[in-house]
């Protein structure tokens, strides 16, 4: 049976360039590549934290849902959440959930809702199980 590998979820955006910046200077995301359509708007991007690859791509709107859009697992939540601070970025947590992770929101400029969650009880079934 094949093993997953790794996953890039995908952001919908309305302006690439920006909320690429936005998760870089806040959480520390390195942008490892740019591509761009035929009047040099960023069309799409892909953003690395660590073994974390997430993607954003273009939208003339965006409707983002009432909950998250992306659950990132990491290792340290108080100490991503005091480097968001610093940078300015309005975050909510960290807090402890029932299901033993310890999570950090972020709502984007578009709406979306980013959590990056800790894992208080590593498992050998995967973070919060």
């Amino acid at each position: 049976m094949p093993t997953g590998l790794r996953a890039m979820p995908a952001l919908s955006c309305t302006d690439v360039d920006l909320s690429a910046s936005d998760l870089s200077h806040a959480f520390g995301f390195r942008v490892a590549g740019t591509w761009r359509g035929e009047q040099g708007v960023a069309r799409f991007a892909i953003l690395q934290l660590g073994q974390i690859t997430l993607a954003l791509h273009k939208a003339e709107a965006v409707q983002a849902g009432p909950d998250w859009a992306v659950y990132l697992y990491i290792d340290d939540a108080a100490a991503l959440a005091e480097l968001a601070r610093a940078q300015g970025a309005a975050v909510e947590g960290p807090s402890d959930q029932p299901w033993r992770c310890r999570e950090l929101r972020f709502v984007d400029r578009d709406g979306n809702q980013l959590v990056f969650a800790e894992d208080l009880a590593p498992g050998p079934d995967g973070p919060g199980l």
